[in-house]
């Protein structure tokens, strides 16, 4: 129990930052990055999609802040931007470009973690352009996706959708440290073959549900022993699908979305690795 308090409230304190600081984002600067996405060029599905994927470059945050902001666009109506940037930005920012390169001074295996991201998020803003119906749950009642309030009352609604989400934040948290203290993983990083390999790396990131600003320093010990294509595939897998942030996914969108969002990562990150580690990068 002793080590399932330490890694929860280190998982809990490593997130909370970035979910009140997505929180407030989403409070101050939506209405700006509305009305930005507004305008008649940005109203292009391609040119909010790119919009999305990079904006985390300017907007870096770990893959628990990008929820608040994203649902907030796609209640607005900005569903490409808000698609692209909730899968990108935890990857493509200057924070893990720095971090990766650190890890691994390696320049592929740094571009190719933001290739296979941007990627998968061009390829779930296509799907889930055919998809009819909403892809964010309605905002509950007193949200400030809904009501605007002065300056004065700002302060109140950051802080109640924090800990409206908060609470979401401390059951994946709990989840992926019971995983991590109650399951042997010792399987996952033995596992023989380059296909069996690049799963059990892909559960791994999973079950860790580690912030991808320090991801890379995590893995990077077990790096000349799994080959590139593992190493990838853990890169870029955990970010968008992990066990922390999956409760914050479910209460922020619709289940049909975030089940297509996870068979697109899948697919996309599994056969990009595959390929990637058989040609011998």
């Amino acid at each position: 129990m002793e080590q399932f308090i330490t890694i929860f409230l280190a998982l809990l304190f490593e997130a909370t930052p970035f979910l009140l600081a997505g929180v407030a984002v989403a409070a101050v600067a939506g209405p700006w990055l509305e009305r930005v996405l507004s305008v008649p060029i940005m109203r292009s599905p391609g040119v909010g999609t790119m919009a999305g994927t990079s904006a985390g470059m300017i907007l870096p945050m770990c893959d628990c802040g990008t929820r608040p902001v994203a649902h907030r666009m796609a209640l607005a109506g900005r569903r490409e931007f808000a698609v692209a940037f909730l899968i990108a930005a935890p990857v493509i920012n200057p924070i893990v470009l720095v971090t990766t390169w650190l890890a691994f001074r390696d320049a592929e295996l740094v571009v190719l973690r933001f290739g296979l991201t941007a990627l998968i998020a061009v390829a779930a803003v296509v799907v889930l352009a055919q998809m009819k119906g909403e892809i964010a749950q309605p905002a509950t009642e007193g949200s400030q996706d809904h009501h605007g309030g002065s300056w004065s009352e700002l302060p109140g609604n950051i802080l109640r959708d924090f800990f409206e989400l908060f609470q979401f934040l401390v059951l994946g948290a709990a989840l992926a440290a019971a995983i991590q203290v109650f399951v042997d993983q010792s399987f996952l990083t033995e596992a023989q073959g380059i296909g069996l390999s690049i799963l059990a790396l892909m559960t791994l990131a999973f079950l860790l549900s580690i912030c991808p600003t320090v991801d890379a320093f995590v893995i990077a010990g077990l790096g000349s022993a799994l080959g590139t294509g593992p190493l990838l595939a853990f890169l870029v897998f955990g970010p968008i699908v992990n066990l922390k942030s999956m409760p914050l996914y479910l209460r922020l969108f619709t289940v049909p979305a975030i089940a297509i969002i996870c068979v697109i990562a899948f697919q996309v990150v599994f056969v990009s690795s595959l390929g990637i580690q058989l040609r011998a990068w």
